[in-house]
Formats: structure tokens, sequence, C-alpha cells
């Protein structure tokens, strides 16, 4: 009999993430090993080790990663739990909320455009040329969400 309850997680499921983390954030942001080390403040063997899934990257480095690159960088690890990172309200964002949610609302139209790749239903393929977009306007709502909710 089972309790309903999802299967436990493990350490390879926690280095999984971690690795998905670092191989997302140095696609996205054009880094090499020893780029996300300096700007995480680590070596280039714990970036290494953490992607290659060789070692569980320290705990303080993965909040560094939110830290340094925003909210929802670290939703591949967040995701094990089924929650993902939201701004708070005093959060700074590297960004104008509004234009980033127009942005990605822009993205989303074109991509289910009548000419598009899939016509009206967006593609996988599409849907990765748009994430960055998506994600920013996310966050961007989020803050928003966050800044209404903190003044009542």
């Amino acid at each position: 009999m089972t309790s309903g309850r999802s299967a436990r997680l493990t350490s390879d499921d926690y280095r999984a993430a971690v690795a998905t983390i670092v191989r997302n954030l140095q696609k996205a942001q054009e880094l090499s090993d020893a780029q996300l080390a300096t700007r995480l403040g680590c070596s280039t063997g714990t970036i290494r080790n953490a992607r290659g899934r060789a070692t569980s990257m320290d705990p303080v480095i993965l909040s560094r990663i939110e830290q340094e690159f925003g909210p929802g960088a670290i939703d591949p690890f967040l995701s094990l739990g089924k929650v993902r990172a939201v701004p708070l309200a005093t959060a700074r964002l590297p960004m104008d909320p509004v234009l980033a949610i127009v942005e990605a609302l822009h993205s989303i139209v074109e991509v289910q455009a009548v000419d598009s790749e899939g016509g009206v239903r967006i593609t996988a393929s599409e849907l990765r040329r748009i994430i960055e977009e998506l994600r920013h306007g996310r966050t961007a709502l989020d803050a928003l969400i966050a800044r209404a909710d903190a003044q009542g």
C-alpha cells in the first residue's frame, strides 16, 4: 500500500537539478566555467563538478546563484519541492516590469500567429526560442503582485 506521496528525493535528483541550473545559466549568459565561478565566488572545479553531477553544490553557492541571476534562477532545484522562487516586494528587478511583461506577451502573440511555425498552436521549438522573455515577464509579474500584496 502506498501513501500517495511521490518517491523520496535523492542526492541524484538534487545533483541533476543543479546541473540543469548551471547549464541553463551558462547557455543563457554565455559563460564558461571560470566566468560563472568568478561571478559566484567559487572555484572553477565547483562549477565543473556541479555541471557533471560529480558532487553536490554547497547551498551557499546555490543561494548566490539566485542573488546574482534573480528570481527563477534556481527553479529547477525548487521544482523538486513543487515550488518556484518569486521576488519579494522589496526586490529590485534588473528590468522595467511593465516592459518585461509586454515583451513576453508580444513573444507569445508572435508564436501564435497564423503564419508562425506552428500556426496558432505554440510548438516546443517556439517556446524554447522565447523562454527568456517568458521568464522575465513571469518575474516582473510576480514582483508587481508582491508589491500589491505588501501594500494591502
